[in-house]
C-alpha cells in the first residue's frame, strides 16, 4: 500500500500544514526563494509532520494554527539537517536528483539551512509552550551530537551495538520522537501520554534507520533511489555490517575490513552484501526492527480504537517494511 493511500484520513490537514509550511519559507530575498523552492518541490515523504499530525488528532482536539505549526517545526528541522548533511558528507545527490550544494555550492547549503532553522523559532511563537521549547532544545542537540558522534567512530568496525543505537538514536529517531512529542503537546496530553509518545516515536525511528540499512543492501536502486551499497561505499556502520563482522571468523572479518577501507568498487560491493548476508547480518536487523515496531505499538494500547490510531498503526508498518 502506497503511503498516500495510508493517510487519506488526514489529507485535508496534510494540506493546510503544507500550506503553513511554504509560508513560513518565503522570504524577500531572490536566493532564498530560488534554493527553497528547488528542494521543497522534490519533497520526500513527510513522515515526521505526518507523525505529528496523527498523534495530535489521537490525543484529543488541537488549535489548528497549533497542530500545523508542530508539524512544520519538525519538518523544518529536518530539511535544515538534509542540508547541512549534504555538505558534511560530500553528497552530491539527493532524492536522485542534484544536491543543493552541488548546484549552489557549500556555503548556500549551509546557510539555507541555517535559515530554515530560524523559522524553527518562528514557529514556536504560534504554539507558546515552555515543553515545546525544551523538546526542540534537546533534540537539535542530540541531531549535533549524533552527527559528531558518527564522524568520530566512522571507521569503528568493532563498534558496540549499543553506541550504534545511541548514534541512530540522536541522528534520526531523535526527531522522529519529537515529532510525537510535540503532537502530543499541542493536544494538551498528559505527561503520561507525553512520555508514551517520546517512547513510541523512538522506536519507530529506530525501526526506520535499520529499515534503511537493510534497503541498502536489498533495495532496487530505481525504487529507492540509491544505488545498493552506497552506505558500504561511504564507510557508514550499519546494524547489519556490525553484527555479521561480530559473528564470522576473525579472519573473514578482518579480510572484508581491508577490502572496505580501500574504497568499494562496483565488482566487490556484492562480496561484502554477500558476506553480510551469509553472517546473519540481514536476519539479525530485521529481527531487530521487528522487535522496535512491536515496543512501538504497545505504546499505542492505551488509546481506545480510532481512525487515527488505526491509520497510525498502519504507518508504523509501512515504516518499518517500506521499500524506498
Amino acid at each position: 500500500m502506497r503511503l498516500s493511500e495510508i493517510t487519506l484520513p488526514i489529507k485535508d490537514d496534510l494540506d493546510a500544514f503544507e500550506k503553513q509550511f511554504k509560508s513560513l519559507l518565503k522570504s524577500d530575498v531572490f536566493l532564498i526563494d530560488k534554493v527553497i523552492g528547488y528542494f521543497i518541490a522534490r519533497k520526500g515523504k513527510r513522515l515526521r509532520p505526518i507523525m505529528s499530525l496523527l498523534v495530535s488528532r489521537l490525543n484529543g482536539k488541537t488549535p489548528s494554527i497549533k497542530r500545523y505549526s508542530a508539524a512544520a517545526i519538525v519538518e523544518l528541522m529536518h530539511t535544515a539537517s538534509l542540508m547541512h548533511d549534504d555538505v558534511v558528507d560530500d553528497s552530491y545527490k539527493r532524492r536522485g536528483f542534484p544536491s543543493i550544494n552541488s548546484i549552489w555550492k557549500n556555503k548556500v547549503s549551509v546557510l539555507t539551512g541555517d535559515y530554515m532553522f530560524s523559522k524553527v523559532l518562528v514557529a514556536m511563537f504560534d504554539i507558546r509552550d515552555f515543553h515545546a521549547y525544551d523538546i526542540v532544545s534537546t533534540t537539535a542537540q542530540r541531531m549535533s551530537q549524533g552527527e559528531l558522534l558518527q564522524l568520530e567512530r566512522s571507521h569503528d568496525y568493532w563498534m558496540e551495538e549499543e553506541i550504534y543505537y545511541r548514534l541512530i538514536g540522536d541522528k534520526t529517531a531523535s526527531l522522529i520522537s519529537a515529532a510525537c512529542q510535540l503532537g502530543a503537546v499541542v493536544s494538551q496530553s498528559s505527561e503520561d501520554e507525553i512520555q508514551a509518545m517520546a517512547r513510541f516515536g523512538e522506536n519507530v525511528g529506530l525501526a526506520f534507520q535499520i529499515r534503511d540499512d537493510l534497503l541498502d543492501l536489498l533495495g532496487v536502486e530505481k525504487v529507492t533511489g540509491k544505488p545498493i551499497g552506497n552506505d558500504l561505499r561511504e564507510n557508514k556502520i550499519t546494524l547489519p555490517l556490525l553484527h555479521a563482522l561480530k559473528q564470522a571468523e576473525k579472519r573473514d572479518a578482518k579480510r572484508i575490513i581491508k577490502m572496505m577501507k580501500k574504497g568499494l568498487r562496483n565488482n566487490n560491493i556484492s562480496t561484502v552484501v554477500d558476506f553480510i548476508k551469509e553472517n546473519g547480518g540481514v536476519d539479525y536487523a530485521t529481527s531487530r526492527a521487528n522487535a522496535m515496531q512491536r515496543d512501538a505499538l504497545r505504546e499505542l494500547e492505551r488509546y481506545s480504537d480510532s481512525r487515527y490510531k488505526q491509520v497510525l498503526t498502519r504507518l508504523v508498518e509501512f515504516i518499518t517494511t517500506r521499500e524506498h
